[in-house]
């Protein structure tokens, strides 16, 4: 039996007497609490975060590797890159927060950061043995306002600007950033305590063990992304062609669940 001072009788003497359990939260929970089911791409873009609504009308592609387009985007082969130039537009004004909103506090292990892609980025971070407490903002949001009458030869302008691009056989996809939310991700590190280790200046009840801290607060910034396809791989289709902007094909929403944590439901069309 172990002693007095054992981890099995802290956690235990915790559980008892003294702290409300907290615990990791599950896949769906996570999904919904943090608001992660819309049509949305999660990337990094610090150079946005003074004036996230410059990402607006941006556009971005995804190259081929070694001659093949990507079956998920997930892989870290094919990388995000911005065009020089974006569409114009006009922010719709009513999209924008008057304040930043708490979507939800949780506990993450490496589990949950593994099967949650939002979080995946933490995964590396974390072991068998530690936990991430977070808090999630939702820090700023803005769509384009579609319904501006000049918002379609906006979009057919920039096609005719840049038929290098849309030409190009090395580009697999030409996507233009119709809406974004910047999400704010303030987070702790902690531990399992362990009797006789050093440190631990916090603690948290995780499923009924001790956990402890010694780090600081940390902010991650990550730009959720509704994109609106302006090119897609080996379009045939007449009807489609003849649309400025497409809607997802299936295959489009497998590949960007990997990014996501969800799948897209829709995108505008405009026509001609």
């Amino acid at each position: 039996m172990s002693g007095n001072n054992s981890t099995e009788h802290i956690n235990n003497t915790m559980n008892s007497q003294v702290s409300e359990q907290t615990n990791v939260a599950n896949q769906e929970e996570t999904i919904t609490k943090l608001n992660l089911r819309s049509h949305t791409a999660y990337i990094d873009a610090e150079p946005y975060i003074s004036n996230p609504y410059a990402l607006l009308g941006m556009v971005l592609q995804i190259r081929k590797v070694d001659g093949n387009c990507p079956s998920n985007l997930a892989d870290p082969n094919y990388l995000f890159e911005f065009t020089p130039y974006p569409i114009k537009r006009k922010i719709d004004e009513s999209s924008k927060l008057t304040k930043p909103t708490l979507r939800s506090s949780i506990v993450v292990d490496k589990q949950l950061a593994s099967n949650v892609s939002f979080l995946s980025y933490l995964s590396a971070e974390l072991s068998s043995e530690s936990f991430f407490s977070l808090m999630v903002f939702d820090q700023a949001t803005g769509i384009i306002n579609q319904h501006d009458p000049e918002w379609p030869s906006n979009v057919r302008q920039w096609r005719n600007d840049n038929q290098d691009l849309i030409n190009d056989p090395e580009i697999c996809y030409l996507f233009a950033i119709s809406g974004f939310v910047q999400k704010n991700i303030v987070r702790k590190k902690y531990k399992k305590f362990k009797a006789g280790a050093k440190g631990g200046g916090f603690g948290m009840n995780i499923g009924g063990e001790l956990a402890t801290s010694t780090d600081e607060y940390s902010l991650d910034i990550k730009f959720g992304i509704n994109p609106i396809v302006l090119k897609r791989p080996r379009t045939t289709n007449t009807a489609e062609i003849a649309n400025l902007v497409a809607t997802p094909t299936i295959e489009e929403n497998i590949l960007f669940e990997g990014l996501t944590g969800s799948t897209f439901q829709s995108f505008t069309k405009l026509s001609r």
